[in-house]
């Protein structure tokens, strides 16, 4: 893909074509550089009929645009990946309508990790669902799970904030060029994001917002998502969009209840009563996707040493400790050296495992 790098940048700038036909055209001419080659007829033969779409392609082929951008997104440190790329990420190439071109901004390597969760929801959030939102982005990035959200005010603002100190970090899905930040009122947000998380957008730099933008950034959200947790949501709401868009694309959606007499708390309710998982609790999300044990496999008569078989690396250590009678949080924290947001983290994920249980700080094998 490196020896097309300026030809998908020149595809990406053209407008009156969308993704679906952007991809079907590389796919029917070979390459991204045979359709910048391609001629009328090619063109019409590939299924362009409508007069924009052929003089968005044959009057535009000139690179020059492209080095301008190629040039700017190297000074910006902004990088890409076309759909043929092998680190396109799998999640993102699998859904309806997937973009062509993903446009980045920071630590690439998230889209390499093994779990996301979306977290959604209203602009004009209660002070009580910037809290939950926050807090359950922090709780959930201490964990290792990156969060995604679109770098909206309210409950996505929150979301970030809370998971930008955490391992799993952030991942915001913009609705302008990547280059820009939207809203204005959220550039210290966006710049932390550039520096601890990961700024994507599909659309090309200088982009600005416009309102379709955000329905068409939701399915981006969710594609890179496990599950999508709506923590507020008014009735009708970007926040549902991207709840179907979840189910669509056959993924888990949660939601948190709140206060029926909320506004805020319509849609999310309506989730509720549609069938989206009751979350109350971090763990309420995690517990759908521990796959390495089985309840049978952690039976209260299980010798330790095959209780441990189902432990990481890192839980495997600190169980160590907890066999040799280090039972409370804060020995812990002194034996381990690690900082209590993590031990918690990794307490969490054995107690759902079912080989220990916390209770006030002191731990108690079972």
């Amino acid at each position: 893909m490196n020896e097309d790098k300026i030809y998908w940048i020149w595809l990406a700038g053209l407008e009156h074509i969308g993704n679906r036909k952007k991809i079907a055209l590389t796919e029917y001419f070979g390459s991204v550089e045979a359709v910048f080659h391609a001629d009328v007829k090619a063109l019409k033969e590939a299924g362009l009929k409508k007069e924009k779409e052929l003089d968005a392609i044959s009057k535009h082929q000139d690179l020059r645009l492209a080095e301008r951008a190629m040039a700017f997104m190297q000074k910006e440190n902004i990088s890409f990946l076309a759909i043929d790329d092998s680190d396109y990420p799998d999640k993102l190439k699998n859904i309806y309508n997937p973009p062509a071109v993903i446009f980045m901004k920071g630590d690439t390597d998230l889209l390499k990790r093994k779990m996301s969760i979306a977290i959604v929801g209203s602009r004009k959030a209660s002070p009580g669902g910037r809290k939950q939102a926050e807090s359950f982005g922090a709780a959930l990035s201490h964990m290792g799970i990156t969060i995604v959200s679109g770098l909206a005010e309210g409950i996505d603002s929150a979301a970030h904030n809370g998971a930008l100190d955490g391992i799993g970090s952030t991942i915001a899905v913009m609705g302008t060029g990547v280059n820009l930040c939207y809203p204005q009122k959220n550039a210290e947000l966006y710049y932390r994001i550039a520096d601890k998380g990961l700024l994507l957008s599909e659309f090309f730099m200088d982009e600005p917002a416009r309102t379709f933008h955000f329905p068409m950034r939701n399915r981006i959200i969710s594609g890179l998502s496990d599950g999508v947790l709506v923590v507020e949501a008014r009735k009708k709401s970007g926040a549902l969009i991207t709840a179907d868009h979840a189910l669509e694309q056959g993924k888990n959606v949660y939601a948190i209840p709140q206060d029926i007499r909320l506004s805020q708390s319509v849609g999310s309710n309506k989730l509720l009563k549609e069938g989206a998982k009751i979350v109350t609790d971090p763990a309420d999300v995690l517990e759908d996707y521990i796959s390495d044990y089985s309840p049978e496999d952690n039976r209260q008569d299980q010798p330790a040493e095959n209780k441990a078989a189902n432990l990481n690396e890192e839980e495997q250590a600190l169980y160590k400790h907890i066999l040799n009678g280090v039972l409370t949080l804060d020995e812990l924290e002194i034996a381990t050296g690690l900082p209590v947001p993590r031990l918690n983290s990794l307490l969490m994920m054995m107690e759902l495992k079912d080989i220990i249980k916390v209770s006030y700080g002191q731990i108690s094998l079972l």
